[in-house]
């Protein structure tokens, strides 16, 4: 359930990742989103996730959680179509042959970038979770 004071929150959280370059287990796809949701809720869906370092460390995490999708849900629950997604969703993209995860801004999806925020459009989108 979102807080009160939901919409402040992300705004932060914005400002806060705009500048925030890649870095693996700390402003991944995963861990953007996470940091998003947190914001939205104060609860971290990736708590109870192993923490990781590396590319090899998140890709067998997302492998043993059967795909990127599959432990999205496992975390937030069933996902819905990407046209339901509204603000601070978080949605699952086709970026350049590779599945990532992003937060809905309403028009688009933000996502981690190697010098930040990156935005990519909802025809990309293959699935969304409701926060």
């Amino acid at each position: 359930m979102r807080l009160p004071d939901w919409q402040m929150r992300f705004s932060d959280f914005g400002k806060a990742r705009a500048s925030m370059p890649f870095a693996w287990g700390l402003n991944d796809c995963c861990t953007f989103a996470a940091a998003a949701v947190q914001a939205l809720t104060g609860v971290n869906p990736m708590a109870c996730v192993v923490a990781y370092d590396s590319a090899l460390a998140a890709a067998r995490l997302i492998e043993e959680g059967g795909g990127l999708r599959a432990l999205a849900t496992s975390l937030l629950g069933p996902p819905v179509a990407p046209f339901m997604a509204s603000v601070g969703d978080v949605v699952l993209v086709l970026n350049e042959g590779r599945e990532a995860l992003g937060v809905c801004n309403g028009t688009c999806v933000a996502g981690a970038g190697p010098e930040g925020v990156v935005f990519i459009g909802m025809d990309a989108a293959l699935a969304a979770w409701k926060i």
